[in-house]
């Protein structure tokens, strides 16, 4: 049963540990390829969303825009406390958005997954899934049964 289990979550740290790499360099690209080839438009700050913790804030400004087809596009996105001190709601910003998927922005200057973090995650996946690939794959040493201790006679 102990070995079941184990495959089992060896199976999971593979598949989470693939995925979430996947996934982060997808988003690494992506945002790259919006910053290379993406539009601009002109957007404006609907709000803005302090997000506090003990150890940690979140600076979240919520912006719209109107790409050329028409449709007003609302977004949020985490920005850099400098950028989220200085605007007010209403105020105007440049806008980069995907030429094939308008859903898919940031403000001008903040919306680059850095290739920093995108390293150090792929560092800490990749030990993830090796992890999982050991408890998955490796060869179960079946327990070796008690050794009965032999009394040896009394010596005179």
């Amino acid at each position: 049963m102990a070995l079941i289990a184990a495959r089992v979550l060896g199976a999971t740290f593979v598949v989470v540990g693939l995925s979430m790499l996947v996934m982060t360099w997808g988003s690494y690209r992506r945002d790259l390829g919006i910053l290379r080839e993406g539009l601009h438009a002109e957007g404006t700050v609907v709000k803005k969303e302090l997000l506090a913790a003990p150890d940690d804030s979140d600076y979240v400004l919520r912006y719209a825009f109107t790409p050329p087809d028409g449709t007003r596009r609302e977004h949020q996105r985490n920005v850099s406390p400098e950028l989220w001190k200085r605007l007010r709601v209403g105020d105007r910003i440049q806008v980069r958005y995907g030429q094939s998927d308008p859903r898919r922005s940031f403000p001008e200057g903040q919306g680059v997954t850095s290739l920093g973090l995108a390293v150090f995650l792929s560092f800490v996946l990749v030990l993830l899934t090796l992890i999982g690939s050991v408890a998955l794959f490796g060869r179960a040493v079946p327990e070796a049964p008690p050794v009965a201790s032999a009394s040896l006679p009394p010596s005179s």
